[in-house]
């Protein structure tokens, strides 16, 4: 999975916009058929060891249903979207998928995806109210949450240790300290080090509005920062940049669509990267180093301050228009609550939310996967809110935040220019997907 978290979709989403034409079968309440039977085609993005582990609660769950045949339909991030939007714009969706939070209103707000909560015999007793409102868009439940994730910063202990620079307390840092921190290394390093990734995605735009009592989203599908604070956003990588605690505006831009292993954290160059809970384990695999989560640096120097919150690493979504809907809803419920499933897969959808599953897994975990869940439990006296669901429109915003956090480094624009433009755009994503 690249790091440009929402590269490559333009061209998709633009087949998400025949989504309304393409309508829904399958809208109302379900009373499934306790032995169904019937052909699915499952969908998920990932990499090698997703792909493995998820071909094996395949097979698992097949040889309990035999009557269901299961055809696996992987892919990765990059182009998962663009082929999603043609399959469904072509009436051709996979009846179970992995499905995304930025992409949830637009695929189940537009009449794609099954409403789950109809679905009777589906069980999400286990998953919890505020993870099953991340998958809601208006009342309706597209999605269950795969499992917990944070935004959060992932320090490489061995950069910090060569440069004899001390890990910093993340309880009570801020931005000038993490900018500090990131010079001192660079300039100490005995290898070479590049100091910090700036954090450029759409979730780092979250925390540091929510840092400054605004928001990405508002609840009613709008914009609900100003210009000023993302101006201030956009000084704040300046002035790293400048500080020279980060990477050359080319060396950030071509960052950004690596894989995992061939990034300046996966090769072990930054001390200090932005990642979410997950990848911790493929980040310490990467780089071959130990790795350190930390809360992110807040404007207050106060964790409780810092705007962080839970994220659904992902969602399980079904068609809309599946043929076999029983058949799907007993898939999701082997995916959602099977203790087997839930030991195959571990942490690498994120840390689950049922209790029971948590459990189950514990004495599996490696140390890595292990300090996910330690760190999540963690943080929950800092998590302060929960996002609004991307609005229908902003699914390529990730993508647009980072063109636009190159073009501040680049100098093509300044950081006033920037945040005009970038509001500007966001705010026509919004209002053409409304037409």
């Amino acid at each position: 999975m690249s790091r440009r978290r929402f590269g490559q979709a333009a061209l998709g989403m633009a087949a998400v916009g025949l989504l309304s034409a393409c309508g829904t079968s399958r809208s109302s309440s379900s009373t499934a058929n306790p032995d169904p039977s019937g052909n699915l085609r499952f969908a998920w993005w990932g990499n090698d060891v997703r792909n493995a582990y998820t071909n094996k609660q395949i097979s698992a769950f097949q040889s309990a249903n035999p009557k269901i045949k299961v055809s696996g339909e992987p892919g990765v991030w990059a182009s998962y979207w663009d082929k999603l939007a043609t399959q469904t714009a072509g009436n051709t969706m996979p009846d179970v998928l992995q499905m995304d939070q930025q992409y949830i209103a637009e695929y189940g707000g537009r009449g794609a995806l099954l409403d789950l909560g109809a679905q009777k015999s589906i069980d999400t007793s286990g998953v919890g109210d505020d993870a099953l409102k991340s998958g809601q868009v208006k009342g309706k439940l597209y999605g269950v949450s795969t499992g917990q994730n944070a935004y959060v910063i992932m320090a490489n202990t061995r950069v910090f240790k060569e440069a004899g620079v001390e890990i910093p307390d993340d309880t009570k840092w801020t931005w000038d300290d993490y900018i500090k921190i990131a010079a001192q290394t660079a300039a100490k390093s005995t290898k070479k080090s590049y100091g910090a990734a700036y954090g450029g995605t759409e979730a780092a735009l979250t925390l540091w509005f929510g840092q400054n009592g605004e928001t990405l989203y508002t609840n009613d599908g709008k914009l609900g920062f100003t210009e000023g604070t993302l101006q201030k956003f956009y000084e704040r990588i300046l002035k790293q940049r400048d500080a020279q605690a980060g990477p050359s505006a080319s060396q950030n831009s071509e960052d950004a669509t690596a894989a995992v292993e061939q990034t300046l954290a996966g090769t072990g160059q930054l001390a200090m990267s932005w990642w979410w809970t997950n990848q911790v384990s493929s980040l310490s695999s990467a780089s071959k180093d130990e790795i350190k989560i930390l809360r992110p640096p807040s404007v207050a120097g106060d964790s409780k301050k810092a705007a962080m919150y839970y994220k659904p690493s992902m969602f399980w979504s079904a068609s809309a228009r599946t043929k076999n809907a029983d058949a799907a809803v007993k898939f999701l419920n082997y995916l959602i609550n099977d203790v087997d499933a839930a030991k195959l897969q571990l942490t690498d959808r994120g840390f689950p939310p049922d209790p029971k599953m948590q459990a189950a897994i514990a004495p599996l975990l490696k140390p890595t996967d292990k300090s996910v869940g330690d760190f999540l439990k963690a943080i929950k006296p800092d998590v302060s809110f929960t996002p609004a669901v991307p609005p229908v429109g902003t699914g390529t915003l990730g993508n647009v935040s980072l063109r636009y956090v190159d073009d501040v480094l680049f100098n093509r624009k300044d950081p006033a220019a920037a945040a005009k433009a970038f509001k500007a755009e966001a705010e026509g994503l919004i209002s053409s997907a409304a037409k």
